[in-house]
């Protein structure tokens, strides 16, 4: 019995290729032999094959014929059957002969152009495995010849204020508030006023420029700024760099809204609610968020005991100030019971984001979240794809002080002078200790959940599926609704029986205390109005609900490459797309490829198990040829939810940011989940490392699982 390909290793699997490519060289020769015979023949073949009763066999085919014991050689004399034929008959026959001549051409020039293209594919295919085998080995010559060349892990740049202050550990202006590099840019002559009034001048303009030309300069993968009013400067921004900028973490505003019922309320934290409310018309145009809106209720911290010293620019003592947020949050809930989520708008904030998860119970999103949306878009993710292909960060931040990496020229117009006492270092250790003591006494909480509401279809995932447990590093849960097709999604709209299922899924999924629920099908937006509906944790029924925050980052010029299973079956759903989350599928900044063509990538319709190593190269060559015309694509969504498998390949190849399904879930959980480098800690329980088993059709009753269609 053959070996499936599955099984076979490279070497065989790139051994049969040659051997397949071999054989259609042939076929091809025999083809054209057939195809190109001298011109006579081939007329006569063609006319013997639509004419019969026009001809005779050609001399060459002269066969001897006994009649009456007599042998004789006779050919056949096709006069009499030419003359019962009528002019008319023999002209239509003539024209359906050159059609058919015509016709076979176009055949031979489709078989030529096939075979090409596959030749193509088989390069391609054959060149990607070998650079995924070896991923990118050092030239020939070089010292180490079997040495890996690997890309550098992401970092992110941080334009800073013209302003000194001592940040605590949380605050985006401290190197340990990040789990990978971070390099800072101070501009000289930006103060906070200026921010505030959204207003540069000309000098201070061109150090802005500067100073994001120096950071993506340095390799930055994302760039954003240590003062929320710096969302003034958005759009400016987006114009000077190729990366993707995000100034403030309102950004998070439409993505957070669109995940929760429009009767949900979410509380914006920020130093001062009398300075953020003037920002009005700014925060709509740079983000969509409306400060009138009833749906968020802003309050500052200005009245809070110990915050002054954010203004002062003295340390914040964090024993004293966080009890006072809690505080505060607690009573803001008390009033406004609706309250959904939380998200702290200014840069100083972070350090109180765990306290506010843990006696709240509530997300809590802030300017680190936001930092890890977009850098984890281009980290490798280590549970599935490609491996091997990036450096691991190396755990250490490169020290920093205001005025570093500046000219002594620039230094001179710097406002603020650096302070290097040493004694703010161990006040800071101080605060710490009495921080941990507290921590000690509380009880740890269950670490999140994902919940994913599964379609009545069933087939095995590949890793990185959104169906694979195995694709996330927190638990999932995972629910099928009885008789929920694809067909069903796709129409949008659920008969009564399967309604009533999907109610039922989704109230199950938060009674098992989930953190926050999808769907392993993108057509679900569709339902995203029913299931957060019902829902009071954040709902995000496809990865589609990353385009406002991944359109936000990037110039009205650059475009988005949206890579779905099928593009026509995407189309159609404009509206609800639009509707549900922000996204036109007729903006030319977004640009739509289905990969209903990429070799292999059929079985994913089939429902049979995807070969992702055999797909890979398919994927990456046809995403390249988009690549090569369309020079200004900036960034790359997965909207289909059996792509994750491929996004590693994409970042090492494209260098571009990958959003997927996975990186959509990952940002949800965050807002939950302990971050352990900072802040309020050992609150929660840490994750075990191993996912519960699944079965299609568990966590169903008897009765429900008999309604399964697969």
């Amino acid at each position: 019995m053959a070996m499936p390909i599955q099984q076979m290793g490279l070497d065989q699997r790139l051994e049969l290729m040659e051997l397949e490519l071999q054989n259609l060289r042939q076929r091809n020769n025999v083809a054209s032999q057939l195809a190109n015979p001298n011109p006579f023949a081939m007329q006569m073949q063609q006319m013997q094959q639509f004419a019969p009763q026009f001809m005779g066999p050609p001399m060459f085919q002269l066969t001897p014929r006994v009649e009456q014991g007599t042998p004789t050689i006779t050919t056949a004399a096709p006069t009499t059957a030419l003359a019962t034929v009528s002019p008319e008959e023999q002209e239509k026959k003539r024209k359906a002969q050159q059609e058919a001549m015509a016709l076979h051409h176009d055949l031979l020039m489709a078989h030529t152009s096939l075979q090409k293209q596959h030749a193509d594919l088989m390069k391609a295919h054959k060149e990607l495995i070998q650079a995924f085998k070896n991923h990118s080995f050092a030239a020939a010559g070089a010292a180490n010849p079997n040495a890996k060349v690997q890309t550098k892990h992401p970092a992110l740049g941080v334009v800073r204020l013209d302003y000194d202050y001592p940040p605590a550990p949380g605050d985006s202006d401290h190197p340990a508030s990040f789990g990978y590099d971070v390099y800072f840019r101070c501009v000289p002559g930006l103060t906070f006023e200026m921010c505030q009034t959204g207003k540069f001048t000309e000098e201070v303009e061109r150090r802005f420029a500067d100073a994001i030309k120096h950071l993506e300069a340095r390799g930055v993968s994302a760039i954003t700024g240590d003062c929320g009013f710096m969302m003034a400067f958005q759009v400016l921004a987006r114009k000077i760099a190729a990366k993707p900028i995000f100034m403030s973490s309102m950004v998070q505003c439409p993505i957070i809204a669109a995940s929760m019922d429009p009767r949900d309320q979410i509380m914006v934290l920020t130093a001062n609610e009398h300075s953020l409310k003037p920002q009005k018309e700014i925060l709509m145009n740079s983000c969509g968020f409306d400060v009138d809106e009833h749906r968020f209720i802003i309050h500052g911290c200005q009245d809070i005991p110990g915050f002054d010293a954010v203004a002062k620019g003295e340390k914040v003592p964090l024993d004293i100030v966080q009890p006072g947020i809690v505080k505060m949050a607690l009573k803001l809930i008390e009033e406004n019971p609706n309250i959904r989520g939380i998200l702290l708008e200014c840069t100083e904030l972070p350090p109180y984001a765990d306290a506010l998860r843990y006696h709240t119970g509530l997300p809590v999103w802030d300017s680190i979240t936001a930092a890890d949306f977009y850098v984890a878009a281009f980290q490798d993710n280590p549970r599935f794809g490609i491996n091997d292909w990036q450096k691991e960060w190396d755990g250490e931040q490169e020290e920093y002080h205001l005025g570093a990496h500046l000219t002594k020229d620039e230094q001179l117009l710097l406002q603020n002078k650096v302070d290097t006492k040493k004694d703010r270092k161990q006040k800071a250790l101080a605060h710490k200790k009495k921080l941990d003591k507290v921590q000690k006494k509380v009880r740890k909480q269950q670490a999140p959940i994902l919940g994913v509401i599964r379609l009545d279809y069933n087939y095995p995932p590949a890793p990185g599926d959104i169906d694979f447990p195995g694709s996330y590093d927190y638990d999932v849960l995972f629910r099928v609704v009885p008789g929920f097709t694809f067909e069903m999604a796709q129409s949008g709209q659920l008969s009564p029986d399967v309604h009533k299922e999907f109610i039922q899924a989704v109230g199950w999924l938060e009674g098992k205390g989930v953190s926050g629920i999808t769907g392993d099908c993108g057509f679900m937006m569709a339902f995203q109005p029913l299931a957060s509906e019902i829902a009071s944790v954040p709902v995000f029924m496809s990865s589609m609900m990353q385009c406002p925050m991944i359109s936000i980052a990037f110039d009205k010029y650059d475009k988005i490459l949206i890579l779905t299973a099928n593009d026509e079956t995407l189309k159609p759903q404009k509206e609800t797309l639009l509707k549900q989350c922000g996204f036109d599928v007729d903006d030319r900044r977004f640009m739509i490829m289905g990969c209903q063509n990429v070799p292999g990538f059929d079985a994913v319709a089939k429902g049979e198990k995807v070969d992702v190593e055999y797909v890979t190269p398919g994927i990456v060559y046809m995403v390249k040829q988009v690549l090569k015309k369309h020079a200004s694509v900036r960034a790359i969504l997965l909207e289909c939810t059996e792509l994750p498998p491929y996004a590693d390949a994409l970042r090492a190849e494209t260098k571009l940011p990958v959003f997927d399904a996975i990186t959509n879930a990952d940002f949800f959980i965050s807002a939950r989940r302990d971050n352990p480098r900072f802040g309020f800690n050992q609150w929660q329980l840490d994750w075990d490392g191993t996912q519960d088993e699944y079965e299609f059709g568990s966590n169903l009753t008897a009765a429900q699982a008999e309604k399964l269609l697969n």
